[in-house]
């Protein structure tokens, strides 16, 4: 079958301003995303053949140069495209010197066809190289497949120049630029072409289809203002995390964040200046999510929340401890707050040896540690203390990392509660000390007589106290005291029975007893506590 090549340089001149149309329409300059670039790259390659047709009218040196020079330009022209769709700085001097060359060489060896021929393609052949070499290093960086469409399409056009250099030499050069036959040579060449124009602008419309794809999924994953992982991202992470914990029996760690005062803040420096601040301090976090796996989440408003796979409670809470450091390091000024400047609270909780049933009790562990920890003085990192069982510690943790420390904040303003609730504190710190020691059980087994002993006279007597300081909720909070101390019994005659561990114990007095009731659940009635001074004689022994 015999192609009529004008009628094929019709086809070509005639898809190509197409395609340059299309993707001029879709093009927006200000996005900076190269697709004006391509339209323009492929305007001048189609628009370029038709001056190839112009010898009668500009003749052959005036008529080839035009062409010659808009090729040049059109190649030149897609690696600026190139470049900044992958937001790189464009090395300009290196792409468009070639096109300069070209128009040189084209005007000295006008007259030497062979040499011209293979000049121009050579020269052409390094421009096509420059865009491919590029296109191959970002292909990592490209999402989606439209990237090798677009290098195919490069790979062809390289081949077609080399081979028409390499044909110059051997076969018949004035066949390679003939308009009027239609040889093999101009056909393979003419479908060639086609073929480049056609991948070259479907592989860049996809290149630019599959990143806005993947930034839309992104955004739908991101928290607009800090960058960070949103809350849908964090469950999805979560869930996964939790999952190859469970499996695997590696620790997983949940950090979670908040800026001390910052309603304070932004009431005294504007929500603009505290968009500044939770920008500034969502950097710091990030930071701190150094490996692959971890996740820097803005939880809502000023909290945030690091998961830290396969992160033991020391390792971890080293790193909550660098990261309050780094937050006060900001020296963002913050004159509301004790230390002059923007500090955190931290708390965190660690998943070993399945101490929490789900995800969900996770979250809710390292969330109660952050409220200790706000309550507790803030600018500081508190573990919650299912975290700190025996066994959840590797070795070489200072014991003073897992010590339960009396803060003024627990205070309720009644000399005896605090006293007795400083004694269980004491209690609860007797007993840790022993499981990790490795205590024999029957020493164990007397400090938790001893810790029943305390609870039980600190639930009397502050019964005592807030009934008669008129508390409303006085017979709902003991019978929460009878139901409390019948589990610590219970628990107390199975260990000694060899049915019950030590694990098990630590939960429930210092969970439970410690964590859930004395410093959460009996802040409810510390407002209703009248002035009125403990009976004399009533502390606990302390042990």
């Amino acid at each position: 079958m015999t192609v009529h090549f004008q009628t094929l340089l019709l086809v070509i001149m005639v898809t190509g301003l197409v395609m340059a149309i299309s993707v001029g329409a879709v093009a927006n300059w200000h996005q900076r995303d190269g697709m004006t670039y391509w339209a323009v790259g492929l305007a001048l390659h189609a628009i370029s053949y038709f001056f190839v047709t112009q010898t009668g009218t500009l003749g052959e040196f005036g008529s080839f140069l035009i062409y010659i020079l808009c090729r040049a330009c059109s190649w030149a022209v897609f690696a600026e495209g190139l470049y900044q769709f992958c937001h790189r700085p464009a090395p300009r001097a290196l792409i468009w010197t070639p096109v300069v060359l070209t128009g040189v060489s084209f005007v000295l060896l006008f007259d030497q066809l062979v040499a011209r021929i293979i000049g121009t393609s050579l020269i052409g052949a390094v421009q096509v190289l420059l865009s491919l070499l590029f296109m191959w290093h970002m292909r990592h960086e490209t999402p989606g497949r439209g990237k090798y469409f677009v290098i195919v399409g490069l790979v062809i056009a390289l081949t077609l120049l080399l081979l028409r250099a390499a044909g110059a030499t051997q076969g018949d050069p004035a066949a390679i630029v003939s308009l009027t036959t239609s040889t093999p040579i101009q056909a393979v060449s003419g479908f060639a072409v086609l073929t480049i124009l056609m991948l070259l602008s479907i592989g860049f419309v996809l290149m630019s289809k599959d990143r806005a794809d993947n930034l839309n999924r992104l955004l739908a994953t991101r928290d607009e203002l800090t960058g960070l992982a949103n809350r849908r991202r964090m469950r999805e992470v979560l869930t996964s995390e939790w999952s190859r914990a469970s499996r695997s029996g590696q620790a997983l760690a949940l950090v979670m964040i908040d800026i001390d005062h910052f309603k304070n803040y932004n009431d005294q420096y504007g929500h603009q200046a505290g968009d500044v601040c939770l920008q500034q301090v969502a950097q710091s976090i990030a930071v701190c999510a150094a490996r692959a796996g971890d996740l820097a989440v803005r939880y809502g408003g000023e909290e945030f929340l690091l998961i830290l796979p396969d992160t033991e409670a020391s390792d971890a809470q080293k790193l909550a401890q660098n990261l309050c450091q780094a937050v006060e390091a900001l020296g963002l000024r913050h004159l509301n707050s004790p230390s002059g400047k923007v500090t955190v609270s931290v708390g965190l909780a660690v998943q070993t040896e399945r101490l929490y049933e789900d995800a969900e009790s996770l979250l809710r562990a390292a969330d109660e540690a952050l409220y200790h920890a706000k309550h507790g003085g803030r600018n500081q990192v508190q573990v919650a203390l299912a975290s700190l069982l025996p066994g959840t510690l590797v070795s070489r943790t200072p014991m003073k990392l897992v010590q339960l420390i009396w803060r003024r904040a627990y205070e309720s303003g009644n000399p005896l509660i605090d006293a007795q609730h400083q004694t269980l504190f004491i209690d609860a710190n007797k007993l840790l000390g022993a499981a990790f020691d490795g205590r024999p059980a029957d020493e164990v087994e007397k400090l938790v007589q001893v810790f029943v002993a305390d609870i039980a006279r600190h639930f009397q007597d502050e019964e005592d106290i807030i009934k008669r300081a008129g508390y409303a909720g006085a017979a709902e909070h003991a019978q929460r005291h009878r139901i409390l101390l019948a589990g610590a019994r219970d628990l107390l005659t199975r260990f000694h029975g060899g049915s019950v561990g030590v694990g098990e114990l630590f939960q429930y007095l210092v969970h439970e007893v410690v964590a859930r009731h004395v410093l959460i659940a009996d802040r409810d009635f510390f407002s209703s506590l009248n002035a009125a001074l403990p009976e004399p004689g009533r502390l606990p022994t302390e042990t």
